[in-house]
């Protein structure tokens, strides 16, 4: 009897806590919209921003060396491990936008031997303007062996 009283409870408990006033006031946001005030969103947990002075060096290496399209500019930021054995896979997709000067770049990089990386993932943003490339953004994303840190992608560096 005691049971069926506990288990009647905890039944009354979940049902009044969600059928609440689904309405949105101050401090409340129903469960089925997203909350705007937060400052960090999925991507930004996923993906680290690579610092502008990596960027800067990394575009005076396409000018020096005359790098002359999008996919080589990739693999000079990230270069394809030639030595590398088992299940490694390096693949680069190349998407435009209306803009046919503007070039998304996205670099998987999986079965990198390293005692804890697994996998890099690299969002590179690059410009054409008067016959040379210009590499605008770069995030990546990491993916650590298990027993290394997350299998989740995320910013966070393996260990």
């Amino acid at each position: 009897m005691k049971k069926i009283v506990v288990v009647v409870g905890f039944i009354f408990a979940f049902i009044s806590m969600g059928c609440g006033n689904n309405s949105a006031t101050a401090g409340n946001t129903p469960m089925d919209q997203p909350n705007l005030l937060t400052t960090m969103t999925a991507e930004d947990r996923e993906f680290r921003e690579i610092e502008q002075e990596e960027i800067n060096a990394l575009n005076k290496s396409i000018i020096e060396h005359k790098i002359d399209s999008v996919e080589k500019i990739m693999q000079e930021y990230a270069p394809e491990d030639m030595g590398a054995e088992g299940n490694y896979t390096y693949i680069i997709t190349k998407s435009t936008s209306t803009d046919p000067n503007k070039f998304t770049l996205s670099l998987l990089e999986d079965g990198i031997n390293d005692d804890s990386l697994k996998a890099l993932k690299v969002i590179m943003t690059v410009e054409k303007k008067n016959d040379s490339f210009r590499v605008k953004t770069i995030k990546e994303s990491y993916q650590c062996w298990k027993n290394r840190g997350h299998q989740d992608w995320a910013s966070d560096y393996c260990h």
